[in-house]
């Protein structure tokens, strides 16, 4: 029979040399009954770590749930848990788990479990938030770069680059090769007006690390700035090139084709720009770049006087996302565009259930949700029947009775001005 001990030590050398599935059939080899509390907590941490890094999110939760099932309230597991939640798609749930780690970490232990906290908080736009967790990260060690970089991050995203400047500066200082760090101040002098000295900086880190795609993307953003449209395209391609899957780097192509007015080359580059955010769920494919994506491509649609196809491409698109996409809705009322000499703003709720999914096919979103517009238009009626059309075809709409006239104007142009993104409901 083998040692149960041993095997563990075994499978834990294995995950440290990352040869995962030697480390899991190793795991799967023991009884877990058989063994001691103390053994089965460690079987089922070692799992779920392994499980994690295999991408097997569900199966990575089990391990760590049944750590805390064996040892309640133990920290690395809660913290873990919340790591696998964050990979999964799910930062609410990953903020409580971070939050109950830290209230039952060790001082001495604790400052990994407020970093990866803060990221969390600051990934998902609470950058105020986070802000303070990576001070309190920096404070208890001051030789951290990561934490004053992450400081210096937060401000880049409150556009404070003058904060950011200070903590950026503080981290190259302790380590002058990180390429994060020079990417950032690099963006935080651009912000400042610095731009050769943030041009140094992004081609620093193009020298320390020639796959950074990031430091093209950034730079090709700056020449933008400038109206320097060619450079600015040479430095996307060759993020392309590194990365050419990359969704901002090719709406950055797409916008510059299209300042330019090659219309034609900015739609090749925007049906490839669609196909990635249709069927991706990295960070940079989310929300605001899928916003301007399709913005741009119904932009160069409308360069091209084909405004009927701008039209049903923003209709389409703004029917089926759940965010509120103020560019797409922006280009649409320009498109549209219809001047009223008298015309309210109106405030609308709608409760919107989608038609239910074919037999055997799975649900894409939840049974029903509200969503809030501000809509400029002559009466309720056509304020209603603007929103109604943002919205799936095929759904089950019910305005509320809370309609309210925000404010009266005069030579307004009529349409959705804004709308929220949509509440859940899941009852």
């Amino acid at each position: 029979m083998k040692d149960p001990l041993n095997t563990l030590r075994q499978a834990v050398g294995l995950y440290r040399e990352a040869d995962l599935p030697r480390a899991q059939m190793l795991l799967e080899s023991l009884d877990l009954d058989d063994l001691d509390k103390d053994l089965q907590l460690e079987a089922h941490y070692l799992w779920g770590r392994v499980m994690s890094a295999r991408g097997d999110w569900p199966e990575a939760a089990t391990h760590f749930q049944a750590c805390l099932k064996l040892k309640p309230g133990w920290f690395a597991a809660l913290e873990a848990w919340g790591n696998v939640l964050v990979a999964s798609g799910d930062p609410r749930a990953a903020i409580d788990k971070y939050k109950r780690a830290l209230a039952a970490a060790p001082a001495n232990q604790a400052t990994h479990v407020m970093f990866n906290y803060g990221a969390v908080l600051m990934q998902h736009g609470y950058a105020s938030r986070a802000i303070g967790k990576f001070r309190e990260c920096f404070r208890r060690n001051p030789r951290d770069p990561d934490a004053a970089r992450a400081v210096g991050d937060c401000y880049l995203r409150m556009k404070r680059p003058r904060g950011a400047l200070k903590w950026l500066k503080a981290a190259l200082k302790l380590n002058p090769r990180d390429v994060r760090t020079l990417v950032a101040l690099g963006n935080a002098l651009g912000l400042n007006g610095k731009r050769e000295l943030a041009y140094g900086c992004f081609e620093r880190a193009l020298q320390l690390d020639a796959n950074c795609a990031i430091a093209h993307y950034d730079w090709a953003v700056l020449l933008a700035a400038e109206k320097k449209w060619q450079e600015s395209i040479r430095h996307a391609k060759e993020g392309l090139r590194l990365q050419p899957e990359s969704c901002r780097l090719l709406c950055h192509h797409l916008f510059c084709l299209r300042q330019l007015g090659a219309f034609d080359a900015a739609l090749h580059i925007a049906k490839r720009a669609r196909a990635l955010v249709d069927r991706a769920d990295a960070e940079d494919r989310r929300g605001e770049t899928a916003d301007l994506v399709v913005m741009n491509q119904a932009a160069c649609l409308h360069g091209l006087g084909r405004n009927v196809a701008a039209r049903e491409t923003l209709v389409e698109f703004l029917r089926r996302t759940p965010d509120p996409s103020p560019r797409c809705i922006a280009q649409l009322r320009f498109i549209d565009k219809r001047p009223l000499k008298n015309a309210q703003r109106i405030e609308l709720t709608m409760r919107v259930e989608p038609a239910p999914p074919l037999p055997g096919e799975e649900p894409t979103g939840p049974p029903a949700y509200e969503r809030t517009y501000w809509v400029i238009a002559e009466n309720a009626t056509e304020a209603r029947r603007l929103a109604r059309r943002l919205e799936p075809t095929d759904a089950r709409v019910r305005f509320q009775s809370d309609l309210r006239v925000v404010e009266t104007l005069t030579n307004a142009d009529e349409g959705v001005g804004e709308r929220s993104p949509i509440i859940a409901i899941w009852e």
